[in-house]
C-alpha cells in the first residue's frame, strides 16, 4: 500500500490530480482497445450501422446558393438595405458588356464591326416555359422621348399659336423647361399612354440610330465629330457623353478626340428580384448574383456568341463580360479543382503504405491504408449528415474538407502504429485483445489531444459574424470528431485482423494465400528512426545544435514579427478568377483602358414628408457633392426643383411655398415629362398613379452616385462609413427613419471591415482554449506552456511568411488560419505528451528516446496533410491556392517547432515525467464476466 503524500502547494494539487485523470483516460482506451481487439467484427458492423444511419441525414442536405447568406453577416447594413431595396422597388440590373479594342475604333470599319456584334447580340432568342426571349424581352427600357421632342417641334407650336401662353414661357430657354406643360392634360397623357419605349443600352452605334446601312458614306471625321458634339442620346433622347465610351484616348491641341483604342458597349438587363430562385439559378460555390432563368439562359447563349465572334473576327479584339461571368467562371475554378481529390486519394494510398509497409509479404498493409482512408470517407459523410440533420446548410468553402479530413485522419494511424511498435518485449507476448488494448491506452491520450484542440479551435472559428465560415467550421469540427471516434474503433478492428492475419502467417496482398513457411517479420528499426536517430544524436541534442536551434527560432521570429506589422487586410473578388479565363482578360483589359471608373453606390430613403425634407435632402445632395472621393451625383431632386421653377414659377425647396396639393401634382407632371421620366424608377409610391392624377405619398427613393478608384482598404472602408455617418446625419425629422448608403461592392468592404477584428479575436480565443485543453489533457503545467509557445510560434511565423509571400487577411486566410491553430498542436502535443509518458533517464534521455519513439509518426502525419494540400497549390483558383500556402507554411512552422525547437527545450527545462502507481491490469472485468487477457 503505498504511503499518501502530503500535498503542499497548489502545484502539487494540480499534478496529483492531473496524474490521476490521466491514468483514468488512459483506462478507458486501454478497456476499449480490449474489447475491440476481442470483437473486432462486431465493431466493424456497428461502425457501418451508425454511418448508414448518418446518411439519412443526407435527406435534409442542402447546398447553399445565395451569397447574402454565405458571405454578408446577417446583422450587417448591407445584408439589411439590399432586402430593404428588393422589397420596395423588386428590381435590379444586371450589365452585359463588350470591350472592343483596335488601333482605333473611331475607324469606319471598325464601326461597322461593333454594329454587326451589335445586330447579332439583338437577335439571340431562347425558349422557356413555351415562351421566346430575346434582348428585347429582357432588358431595361425607359421612354424614348427622341420621338416626342419631333412632335414638339411640329404640333406644339401650331397649338401654342392658339393658346394664351405667357411670353415668358414660351421664350425660356431653361434645360427645365417643359413645353408639354402647355398642353392639355388630357391630349398629353392620352399621348404618353402610347409612348414608345426602347432599352437602355449605351453603344456607340447609337449615333447612327443603329443603321450604319443608311450611313455607310460616313468617314473618320464624321464618327470624330459626332463624338465630340452630340451629347444626347439618339435613340432614346436621354442626356449621354459618348466620349465615356472610349478608352486610351488621342487628342487634339484643342482637347477634341480624335482616336482611341478602345469602345466598350454595355446592354441594361433587368432582373425581377421576386422571381429569383437562387436554387434554381444559383451555383455550387454561392458567387452567382441575383437572376431570373430565362436571363440565365440567354446570358448564356450571349456568352457562347462572344466566344465565336472573338475567334472570326480579325480586325478587333473581344472582351466581354455577361452578368453570370463572375459566377460561371469562379465556380467552375473551385468545381473543377474537386478533381485532383482522386489524384490526392491515390497517392495518398501509396503515402500510407510507405509509412505503414514493411519489406515483406505479410507487413503489406493493403488493407489498413485502405481503411485509413476509408475512415475519413465515413467522417465525411458522418459530418455532413449530421450537420444537414441540424440544419446548416453546405457551402462554396467546404469544397476543400475532403483535403483537411484526409491530412487530418491519416495522423492518427502512424500514431496508434508508432505505438504498437513500440510495444516492450514482454508485452509483446501478450494476446492480441491485451496488445491492442496497450497500443489504444498509450496512443488514445495523445489522439485525444489533438483531436479535441483541434474541435476547440474550429468551435472557436464557428463563432464568427460570417455564415460560410460558421458552417465551414462546424462541418470540420463534426468531421474531425468523427474521424477520431472511427479511428479508435472502425481502424482499430481492422488493425486487430491485420494482425490476425500475419499471426496467421497469410500474405498481405492475397489474403486467402497462407505461406507454407513462416515469413520473418521486420525487428529493425525504420529508415526514419533511423535517421532521427542519428540527426538528433549528431545535431540537434549536441551543445552547438541546440544553441543554433534557439537563435535560430528566435531569429525568425523576430523576421515574423517585423512582417506582421506590415501585413495588410485586403481582398478582390476578382482574385477569384482564374488568368486563363476569358473573363479575367476582359478585367484586365478594362482596367487598363479604363483605370479611373469607381464603383456605382446609391442613398436609400425611407417614407418621410418629402415636402417639407426636401430642402434638407438637397443640402445632403450638396455634402455629398464636395466629398473628394464622390463623382457624379444622379439626384431627381435637383430636377424636380428646376421643372418647377422654369415652369411654374415656384421653389420646392421651400415647403410654405408649395401646398401639399400643388407638390404631389407638379410631382406627377415632373415624372410623366420628357425632362422628368428617367426618375420614374428613382421613385416608389404607396399607390400607383398615371398620368393626369396627383402624385400619392411616396414610400420609398434612392439617389446614386459613383466613388472614385480607392487603392485599398485603408482608402475606402472610410469613405464608405463617412458617407453613411453623412447620410444618417442629415436634418431628416420625418418619415419612419430610414435612410441608409448601398453599393453592391460593399458585401466585400464590409467583410473587409471586420475581417481583421475576426481573425484577431478568433487566433486569440483559439489560443486561450488550446491552452485550457492542453492544461486538462496533458495535466502538466509547464508543459502545457511549452505547447503553447510552440503553437503560438507557428502562427507569428505563418502571419509573417504570409505578407512576405503577398499574401493579405482576407475571409479565406481567416479560415486557413482558424484551422492552421488546430492543426499545429498536433505536432507539440503529441511530442510533449510522449515526453511526459518516460519517467525514466535523464531530460536529454527522454528527449531522444521521446523523439524516436513518435517523431516519424509526427512526421509522416505532417507529410500526409503537406501532401493532401499539395495538389492544391497546383489550382487555379483562389481559395486552394490560399490554403495549401498557408497549410505548406503551417506544415514547415508547426514541424520545426515540434520536432526541433520543442525537444531542445525539453531536453534543457523538461518537466518530470508521469509518476504511475498503478500496475497494468491482467484481468479487464467486461460485459459482467472476468475474462483472462493471457490466453484466448
Amino acid at each position: 500500500m503505498p504511503s499518501k503524500k502530503n500535498i503542499k502547494t497548489p502545484r502539487q494539487l494540480w499534478e496529483n490530480v492531473s496524474s490521476r485523470f490521466v491514468h483514468f483516460v488512459e483506462q478507458i482506451f486501454f478497456i476499449l482497445g480490449v474489447h475491440v481487439g476481442r470483437h473486432p467484427v462486431r465493431t466493424i458492423i456497428l461502425s457501418w450501422t451508425f454511418v448508414i444511419l448518418s446518411g439519412v441525414g443526407l435527406m435534409k442536405f442542402h447546398i447553399e446558393k445565395n451569397p447574402m447568406k454565405l458571405w454578408v453577416p446577417s446583422e450587417s447594413d448591407f445584408y439589411r438595405d439590399t432586402y430593404w431595396y428588393v422589397n420596395q422597388f423588386g428590381t435590379a440590373f444586371r450589365l452585359q458588356r463588350v470591350l472592343v479594342e483596335a488601333d482605333d475604333v473611331l475607324q469606319p470599319d471598325v464601326l461597322q464591326a461593333i454594329y454587326n456584334i451589335t445586330e447579332q447580340v439583338n437577335t439571340l432568342r431562347v425558349r422557356y416555359d413555351q415562351t421566346d426571349y430575346s434582348i428585347n424581352e429582357l432588358c431595361y427600357k425607359v421612354p424614348a422621348i427622341t420621338n416626342f421632342f419631333n412632335f414638339n417641334t411640329k404640333s406644339v407650336k401650331q397649338m401654342s399659336d392658339n393658346s394664351s401662353l405667357s411670353k415668358e414661357n414660351k421664350n425660356s430657354d431653361s434645360e427645365f423647361t417643359d413645353p408639354t406643360s402647355w398642353i392639355g392634360e388630357d391630349f398629353y397623357c392620352g399621348f404618353i399612354e402610347n409612348f414608345p419605349m426602347t432599352c437602355l443600352q449605351h453603344n456607340i452605334v447609337d449615333l447612327f440610330k443603329n443603321d450604319l446601312d443608311l450611313n455607310k458614306g460616313a468617314t473618320k471625321h464624321d464618327i470624330v465629330s459626332k463624338i465630340n458634339s452630340v451629347k444626347t442620346n439618339p435613340v432614346s433622347g436621354h442626356d449621354f457623353d459618348y466620349t465615356e465610351l472610349l478608352g486610351g484616348v488621342s487628342r487634339d491641341e484643342s482637347g477634341n478626340i480624335v482616336a482611341a483604342k478602345s469602345v466598350i458597349l454595355t446592354w441594361y438587363t433587368e432582373v425581377n428580384m421576386s422571381a429569383v430562385d437562387l436554387n434554381q439559378v444559383g451555383n455550387l460555390v454561392g458567387t452567382e448574383d441575383w437572376v431570373t432563368v430565362p436571363l440565365g439562359l440567354w446570358e448564356q447563349k450571349y456568352v457562347d456568341l462572344m466566344v465565336t465572334l472573338s475567334n472570326d473576327l480579325s480586325n478587333i479584339t473581344l472582351y466581354y463580360e455577361a452578368g453570370r461571368s463572375f459566377g460561371d467562371v469562379s465556380g467552375d475554378a473551385i468545381i473543377q479543382e474537386l478533381s485532383k481529390l482522386f489524384i490526392g486519394i491515390l497517392l495518398m494510398f501509396m503515402y500510407i503504405q510507405f509509412g505503414l509497409s514493411r519489406c515483406n509479404w505479410l507487413e503489406v498493409r493493403l488493407t489498413l491504408g485502405s481503411v485509413g482512408l476509408l475512415c475519413v470517407g465515413m467522417a465525411y459523410i458522418s459530418a455532413v449528415g449530421w450537420c444537414s440533420i441540424i440544419g446548416i446548410s453546405f457551402g462554396p468553402v467546404h469544397s476543400s474538407l475532403p483535403f483537411l479530413l484526409m491530412g487530418l485522419g491519416v495522423d492518427d494511424m502512424f500514431v496508434m502504429q508508432a505505438c504498437w511498435e513500440n510495444l516492450s518485449e514482454a508485452d509483446s507476448q501478450k494476446s492480441i485483445p491485451y496488445k491492442v488494448g496497450l497500443m489504444l491506452k498509450h496512443a488514445g491520450v495523445s489522439i485525444v489531444i489533438t483531436s479535441f484542440t483541434d474541435i476547440v479551435a474550429l468551435l472557436i472559428g464557428a463563432i464568427t459574424i460570417l455564415p460560410s465560415l460558421k458552417s465551414f467550421c462546424i462541418y470540420a469540427a463534426f468531421g474531425v470528431f468523427f474521424i477520431f471516434c472511427y479511428s479508435v474503433t472502425f481502424y482499430v478492428a481492422v488493425f486487430t485482423l491485420d494482425i490476425k492475419r500475419i499471426e496467421a502467417n497469410r500474405n498481405g496482398i492475397l489474403f486467402c494465400y497462407r505461406h507454407k513457411s513462416p515469413v520473418s517479420l521486420s525487428k529493425d528499426k525504420t529508415t526514419i528512426q533511423k535517421l532521427f536517430a542519428k540527426f538528433y544524436t549528431n545535431v540537434v541534442l549536441t551543445t552547438p545544435g541546440k544553441i543554433i536551434v534557439i537563435i535560430f527560432t528566435l531569429t525568425v521570429t523576430g523576421f515574423s514579427i517585423e512582417a506582421i506589422l506590415k501585413l495588410e487586410q485586403r481582398f478582390d473578388p476578382k482574385w477569384f478568377i482564374p488568368e486563363y479565363s476569358d473573363y479575367k482578360q476582359y478585367l484586365n483589359a478594362h482596367d487598363y483602358y479604363y483605370p479611373e471608373e469607381g464603383h456605382t453606390a446609391m442613398i436609400f430613403l425611407g417614407e418621410m414628408d418629402y415636402r417639407h425634407e426636401l430642402s434638407h435632402l438637397h443640402n445632403l445632395t450638396k455634402s455629398l457633392e464636395k466629398k473628394s472621393y464622390v463623382k457624379d451625383v444622379v439626384s431627381w431632386l435637383h430636377p424636380f426643383h428646376g421643372y418647377v421653377q422654369s415652369n411654374f414659377h415656384l421653389d420646392v425647396y421651400n415647403s410654405t411655398a408649395v401646398s401639399e396639393e400643388q407638390f404631389n401634382l407638379y410631382l406627377s407632371k415632373f415624372l410623366f415629362s420628357p425632362i422628368g421620366g428617367r426618375y420614374q424608377m428613382n421613385l416608389k409610391f404607396t399607390i400607383p398613379f398615371k398620368c393626369g392624377q396627383s402624385a400619392t405619398t411616396i414610400k420609398a427613393s434612392h439617389l446614386s452616385f459613383k466613388f472614385t478608384k480607392f487603392n485599398g482598404p485603408d482608402e475606402y472602408i472610410p469613405a464608405m462609413n463617412q458617407v453613411k455617418d453623412l447620410v444618417q446625419n442629415a436634418s431628416i425629422s420625418s418619415g419612419d427613419g430610414y435612410r441608409s448608403v448601398w453599393s453592391k461592392v460593399f458585401a466585400n468592404w464590409v467583410t473587409d471591415e471586420i475581417i481583421a477584428v475576426e481573425v484577431e479575436r478568433n487566433v486569440e480565443l483559439a489560443l486561450l482554449c488550446v491552452m485550457v485543453c492542453t492544461a486538462v489533457l496533458i495535466t502538466n503545467l509547464q508543459m502545457c506552456f511549452w505547447i503553447f509557445m510552440c503553437v503560438l510560434l507557428t502562427i507569428v511565423n505563418v502571419l509573417g511568411f504570409m505578407q512576405r509571400w503577398g499574401m493579405t487577411v482576407d475571409i479565406v486566410c481567416c479560415i486557413g488560419l482558424e484551422l492552421a491553430i488546430g492543426l499545429c498542436v498536433d505536432y507539440a502535443a503529441h511530442v510533449g505528451h510522449t515526453f511526459l509518458t518516460i519517467p525514466d533517464g535523464s531530460r536529454s534521455d527522454r528527449a531522444f528516446k521521446t523523439i524516436t519513439a513518435i517523431g516519424g509518426a509526427v512526421l509522416l502525419g505532417g507529410g500526409a496533410t503537406l501532401l493532401s494540400f499539395s495538389l492544391l497549390s497546383m489550382s487555379q483558383a483562389y481559395t486552394f491556392q490560399t490554403f495549401a500556402k498557408i497549410f505548406l507554411l503551417v506544415i514547415i512552422f508547426g514541424l520545426f517547432n515540434g520536432l526541433v525547437f520543442l525537444p531542445v527545450i525539453l531536453s534543457l527545462i523538461g518537466p518530470a515525467g508521469y509518476k504511475s502507481n498503478v500496475k497494468e491490469p491482467e484481468e479487464i472485468e467486461m460485459n459482467g464476466k472476468q475474462h483472462a487477457l493471457e490466453t484466448e
